[in-house]
């Protein structure tokens, strides 16, 4: 049984990236918990799908992109790497199921035909996908994926939870504009008195430069002046 603790973890983890993700802090989150994730449920793989609309004169393409996951190492060597959502029919079923999608058989499911070799290799026994809706009703943004392996059945109690991490990430994106507008902010504001000083040091350096030229010329005059040798000055 999934206990309050990982739930407390998973939350602790949203805290973490938001302290910690300078860079990009909904990705780290969003890395930071499927991490969490992955350790709780004591799968090899969990691994976040985005699902990208692009389109030009009233022609739409969808494509996944995998923006985090673990292992890492693997999931995150090729960032931005998209494909085309066609070519990945379980997560088009993920999309469409309207929440949580569970494939018990794997290796014979046609939806997950096109990573067969991986599936056999890892000896993967069922995939959970968690669907990211930004609204209630709408199309899924986002979708978590979590192999079982070696046998590995995801009860409903784990399902339950995998839901309830699904909708914190809901959250989380619902409000990336928000938290991506706050960094912005916060750069700005730093940037803004930075650009200030620098031009009144570079007015001050102007004036003092001018000062130094006015002392050079004055220098130069006062050369001239001066006798140069002891005959002059005799």
């Amino acid at each position: 049984m999934v206990e309050r603790k990982a739930f407390l973890q998973i939350t602790k983890a949203m805290i973490l990236g938001l302290r910690n993700g300078l860079a990009d802090p909904c990705v780290k989150i969003k890395q930071i918990i499927l991490k969490e994730l992955a350790e709780i449920l004591g799968a090899e793989r969990c691994v976040l799908f985005k699902i990208v609309c692009e389109g030009t004169n009233g022609t739409f393409n969808e494509s996944c992109e995998i923006i985090a996951g673990v292992p890492a190492e693997e999931y995150l060597a090729q960032p931005g790497n998209k494909e085309p959502l066609k070519t990945h029919p379980d997560i088009g079923a993920a999309i469409t199921n309207g929440g949580t999608l569970l494939i018990k058989h794997p290796h014979t499911d046609n939806r997950t035909a096109y990573f067969e070799g991986m599936i056999i290799k890892k000896d993967v026994s069922q995939i959970l996908y968690i669907p990211i809706y930004v609204e209630e009703g709408g199309r899924a943004v986002e979708v978590i994926v979590i192999d079982g392996i070696h046998g590995k059945e995801f009860d409903e109690d784990e399902i339950l939870f995998c839901s309830e991490v699904g909708e914190l990430i809901s959250l989380l994106v619902g409000q990336e504009s928000a938290i991506l507008q706050h960094f912005r902010d916060e750069i700005v504001n730093k940037i803004v008195p930075l650009s200030g000083f620098t031009r009144r040091m570079r007015a001050n350096m102007q004036a003092t430069l001018d000062y130094l030229e006015i002392i050079h010329k004055e220098a130069e005059e006062i050369d001239k002046m001066l006798p140069k040798t002891f005959e002059e000055i005799f």
